[in-house]
């Protein structure tokens, strides 16, 4: 390989390089985006009652 040749591969390695890290970059701006629209699922407190399961528990039995 002579010079030339040696220049032009450095130069689409270095352009590889640099485009993979402006995609990264883009990706990683638009990631915190998407992930700030996702709600989070409410948890509802639900009371249980003793006098429901004993009535199903004498049902049973």
């Amino acid at each position: 390989m002579n010079r030339k040749e040696v220049l032009l591969l450095s130069i689409g390695v270095f352009l590889t390089v640099i485009g993979w890290l402006v995609a990264d970059i883009y990706h990683a701006s638009t990631e915190d985006k998407i992930k700030s629209r996702i709600s989070l699922p409410q948890v509802y407190q639900y009371k249980i009652s003793t006098e429901l399961l004993e009535a199903l528990k004498n049902k049973t039995e």
